[in-house]
């Protein structure tokens, strides 16, 4: 009989393609590590690792059994939950990633709902980037992200995870409420934005592709681009106080818009997309499940109360 804990390092080993990062991943020592592949070797009774210089690599038959790996590991832990739901008991860890403002309007109505409900799971919540959460979910470290998607910046699939959408919401132009174009309540062309200062997130993400690509396809200028912050509420207090212009979705917002101007973009109509992605086996575990059940429900919630967000496209 194969030990499911040797089984993982084998399937940590494919993952992460040295012992020290398999050893720094688990907790173990590098050591430790060796022993347990060792011995599952002499378990299986064949070579499943074999040394190429200094590193450790998997045989074909190692390969082999590290792809086997991934599906026994799941079912032991859906078995194990599934279980303790039979008793009623919906238990266990889930581990959730989520950006700053799905965690302030979904993520934190959810653990609400979770907390008094289901008294014995433990949901833990982390602020991340995007790629490195993917790839932490594909490496099961964590069990459930939640992504923000700008039509204007598509973002390629990762195989093996699967995605629901939660919400849409549309893009507003934000600005200081004493600008010039604040004085009509009229949608603003972008081509009139040429010359402004922007706040925007940092060169590489999403938010800051948006704003250059809204500009140059729809306005023919390069923005003026005087502060970045891949916080948005930090852009927000910017063009509350009168220093920037800045393209905002709408639930990054003032509860007191004192000082701003909300106004749509005449000549494109532009929204981003709150995506949920889990493992493809991953909602079967009923812990998963109950999350993201609360998810759902908490952008139920939202919608019903925030003009121009939508829980379908």
């Amino acid at each position: 009989m194969i030990d499911l804990t040797r089984l993982r390092v084998l399937r940590e080993l494919q993952l992460r393609g040295t012992v020290g990062a398999v050893a720094d991943a688990l907790g173990y020592s590098p050591s430790a590590v060796s022993q347990q592949l060792a011995q599952l070797q002499k378990d299986v009774g064949v070579r499943l690792t074999e040394r190429v210089g200094r590193r450790l690599r998997l045989t074909e038959a190692g390969e082999t059994l590290a792809r086997a790996a991934d599906g026994l590991l799941s079912q032991a832990r859906q078995a194990e939950e599934a279980a303790r739901a039979a008793s009623g008991v919906v238990a266990g860890t889930v581990r959730v990633v989520a950006f700053q403002t799905a965690l302030l309007n979904v993520v934190a109505p959810a653990l609400d709902t979770l907390s008094s409900r289901y008294p014995d799971l433990v949901v833990e919540v982390l602020d991340d980037e995007f790629e490195r959460a993917l790839q932490a979910l594909v490496l099961q470290e964590v069990d459930l992200v939640i992504s923000n998607q700008y039509d204007a910046v598509r973002r390629p699939r990762t195989a093996g995870l699967a995605d629901e959408l939660l919400l849409t919401e549309p893009i507003r132009l934000i600005l200081p409420a004493r600008h010039r174009l604040a004085a009509s309540e009229s949608a603003v062309r972008v081509a009139d934005l040429a010359g402004e200062v922007w706040a925007s997130g940092y060169p590489g993400t999403a938010h800051a592709e948006l704003i250059e690509r809204i500009c140059v396809e729809h306005g023919d200028f390069r923005p003026e681009i005087r502060y970045r912050s891949n916080d948005l509420l930090v852009t927000l207090a910017l063009a509350a106080h009168g220093q920037a212009v800045v393209l905002l979705p709408e639930l990054v917002r003032f509860t007191d818009q004192s000082g701003i101007a909300v106004r749509d973009l005449a000549d494109t109509d532009v929204r981003r997309r709150v995506i949920v992605w889990t493992r493809r086996d991953g909602d079967v575990r009923p812990s998963v499940r109950a999350v993201l059940d609360a998810l759902r429900a908490a952008a139920d919630g939202l919608a019903a109360v925030r003009p121009g967000v939508t829980r379908g496209e």
